[in-house]
């Protein structure tokens, strides 16, 4: 009687503990999602187009969609960093998957790449095909659905920002939070293919960016 009386307390004892342990992991993931800021330090809206780009011009121009790949047309278009720092660079919206006001950091979202009507309706979502890999397969295209494995991104602050007074962010690739992949998300960096410089899940150094908002 007194053993089943202790079986039934331990049980109890490892129920509530369990649950505590659950409820500060919940609290522990939520904390760290914080709202994205532009490079003026205002909030970033969801699903509204900006320009993104690097910290300083140092490090090159703004990201852009090209239709030209080796002297030859590409339809859907590829995701590069525009060679020239005086350019504002492509317009994408990134939206978050779940209804938000604000974009906010460690959230599963999708880059809608903003093509111009009727230039190429196959360009979408940003679009990794294989993060695992070799170049092409690992490079940054369109063409994806909304919601997909590989169209699956996070923002994510900056380790290591290159000017504390700016809110600078990298890019992670998480095909397994939004359907079957590899269990992990791959740092989006920079990668030099054949003279231009592209988005990759190449897992070197990441590529740091801030927002710019659109110019009226």
């Amino acid at each position: 009687m007194k053993s089943s009386l202790f079986d039934a307390i331990f049980l109890l004892f490892v129920i509530i503990t369990t649950q505590s342990i659950c409820s500060t992991t919940t609290n522990a993931a939520s904390a760290s999602e914080n709202v994205v800021k532009d490079a003026t330090g205002k909030k970033v809206l969801n699903d509204v187009p900006y320009h993104i780009g690097p910290v300083i011009s140092t490090m090159g121009g703004r990201i852009k969609l090209t239709d030209t790949m080796n002297n030859k047309k590409i339809c859907p278009f590829n995701v590069v960093q525009d060679p020239a720092d005086v350019n504002l660079g492509g317009q994408f919206m990134f939206t978050l998957i779940g209804k938000q006001k604000y974009l906010l950091t460690s959230r599963n979202l999708a880059i809608d790449s903003g093509y111009p009507k009727g230039a190429c309706e196959g360009s979408t979502f940003w679009t990794i095909p294989d993060a695992e890999a070799k170049p092409p397969s690992n490079l940054i295209t369109t063409g994806g659905g909304f919601e997909e494995a590989v169209t699956c991104f996070r923002i994510q602050e900056y380790p290591k920002p290159t000017s504390p007074k700016v809110h600078s962010y990298m890019l992670q690739h998480c095909p397994s939070f939004c359907g079957a992949g590899p269990q992990t998300c791959f740092n989006v960096s920079i990668y030099l293919d054949k003279g231009v410089r592209r988005l990759a899940a190449t897992g070197d150094t990441p590529f740091e960016f801030v927002f710019h908002k659109l110019s009226k």
